[in-house]
């Protein structure tokens, strides 16, 4: 028992430590010159290296973390997940405490995996490129936040449209100016709804739907509501954050940095309130309500999983 007890403590330090280097990685960025501890630390983990007498980021890491529009994006976002965590931990619910610069960043870094998704889909998915080129397409992007979705697929469909959706008119305020500065304001419209609330039929040609930003009730009841906003043949994107279904059982597989991962993600998912669906249950459910050909195209930028399915063309008697 007592060796028990002394290997969980080990394990518990071990978890603290890594929140300190996390917090030391993300504070790194930007940071030139580190001081000797700082330094120290990130360089037992081989993150930092001598630049002279002094201690820096190593640079190719550098590179990677603050090539961004925005070079604060890294440690905003690391800071916002140590706050929720610790939130978390607090027992507390935490507010909402994202600011503008930060939201925009986040709808920036979804349009430019938005792009890496299109042309995953594309290469994949039988009649996708077409659909992209037909010149006429209408794309319904629920949850559009500043609108950066739907801005990648009317940036890569020529004669395309959109329509954004989102029940946050802070989100709807920020995509104002950020489709003007792309010079897209004309082509995608934006509206302060619902997609539970949708009544559209035969409107749109692909739609993009985020498990990420919608509860579970909500994105029940969008399915219907988007497969009869599509025309016949039209597609939608689905996206979730989970890798994977957990076991049939609700036990997890072996012990290992990858269930942990997913482990954590679910939890997280379903503490803010959002659909904690993985690719086989989101395949089910495009199936179950009426969609084709449904296809998963993988992680093609590392972050979510991608599906796709198509709705049936009438058959002919």
């Amino acid at each position: 028992m007592a060796n028990a007890r002394t290997e969980l403590v080990g394990r518990v330090d071990e978890l603290s430590d890594a929140v300190w280097v996390l917090a030391a990685l993300a504070s790194a960025v930007g940071d030139a010159r580190l001081s000797d501890e700082h330094g120290a630390l990130l360089a037992a983990c081989g993150w930092a290296e001598r630049d002279g007498g002094a201690w820096r980021l190593r640079s190719d890491h550098a590179a990677e973390l603050g090539a961004r529009r925005d070079p604060a994006a890294f440690p905003r976002r690391i800071a916002e997940q140590l706050r929720l965590a610790a939130d978390t931990a607090d027992g507390s619910t935490a507010p909402d405490r994202i600011d503008d610069a930060a939201f925009l960043a986040d709808g920036r870094s979804s349009g430019a995996h938005m792009r890496v998704f299109l042309d995953a889909l594309a290469e994949q998915v039988p009649g996708f490129a077409e659909l992209l080129d037909r010149g006429s397409l209408r794309l319904l992007d629920v949850g559009t936040g500043i609108g950066a979705i739907a801005a990648a697929v009317v940036e890569r469909a020529p004669g395309s449209s959109a329509v954004g959706l989102d029940v946050d008119a802070r989100a709807l305020r920020l995509a104002e100016g950020y489709l003007t500065e792309r010079g897209l304001r004309d082509r995608i419209e934006t509206r302060l709804l619902d997609v539970a609330d949708l009544s559209e039929t035969g409107r749109y040609d692909l739609a993009w739907l985020p498990l990420s930003v919608l509860s579970p009730h909500v994105t029940e009841a969008a399915l219907p509501r988007i497969r009869a906003a599509l025309r016949p043949g039209g597609r939608v994107i689905a996206a979730t954050a989970l890798p994977a279904d957990p076991d049939e059982s609700g036990e997890g597989g072996p012990d290992g940095g990858a269930d942990v991962h997913a482990a954590v993600v679910r939890w997280r998912m379903a503490r803010s309130g959002v659909t904690p669906w993985g690719p086989e249950t989101v395949r089910r459910r495009l199936q179950a309500c009426g969609f084709a050909d449904v296809r998963s195209v993988g992680a093609p930028s590392g972050t979510v999983t991608v599906l796709t399915a198509r709705v049936p063309e009438p058959s002919t008697p």
